[in-house]
């Protein structure tokens, strides 16, 4: 459960009570605080308006892996299934690549074929899309405040919370590619 969000910091820091802190995951830095340990910093623009990692608000979430094809996009709900497609591209020396879409927005479907694209020419990568209106939940715990949006994991970890608008397409698609060569 997360106590604390202080967006209003120089960095975003999560706060959990010593009793709820999440298994490791790499590249968090664990701080001590008189009340908590704080178990995570991102920078505000990544974090405050793309999201977080919800694993770390939702540590003991478990699923099965989401249904998935390589060169595919598949469908993601809530974070156990995030943390099972995680630990399977892990596993695989692959990668997890996230859209955050809703419907009725323009801008998310004016990537969707792009996206789809991204999948095939990288089938090492978990592609998944996720429905705000269909993982509220999970898309709480991230945070997001902007759609479309991307996650990308490697090596168990989010690497990478950007924007994913026609306008932002390329900075994804170069932050994706190196993703992709650091994990193949």
């Amino acid at each position: 459960m997360i106590l604390s969000l202080a967006a209003s910091l120089p960095s975003v820091v999560l706060v959990l009570p010593p009793t709820q802190l999440p298994p490791t995951h790499a590249g968090l830095r664990p701080v001590h605080s008189p009340r908590a340990l704080v178990v995570a910093e991102a920078t505000t623009t990544d974090a405050s308006r793309y999201g977080i990692d919800p694993r770390l608000a939702n540590p003991e979430a478990v699923a099965e892996a989401p249904e998935w094809s390589a060169g595919r996009v598949g469908d993601l709900k809530t974070t156990g299934e995030l943390r099972a497609a995680v630990e399977a591209a892990a596993a695989d020396g692959g990668f997890v690549c996230l859209k955050f879409w809703r419907e009725g927005c323009a801008a998310c479907a004016s990537t969707a074929e792009r996206f789809e694209q991204s999948a095939e020419a990288n089938p090492h990568g978990r592609f998944f899309l996720v429905n705000y209106g269909r993982a509220k939940e999970m898309c709480r715990a991230t945070g997001i405040r902007v759609v479309p949006a991307a996650h990308l994991y490697a090596r168990g970890s989010l690497v990478a919370a950007l924007p994913l608008g026609p306008s932002k397409w390329e900075a994804f698609a170069e932050r994706l590619a190196a993703v992709a060569a650091e994990t193949s």
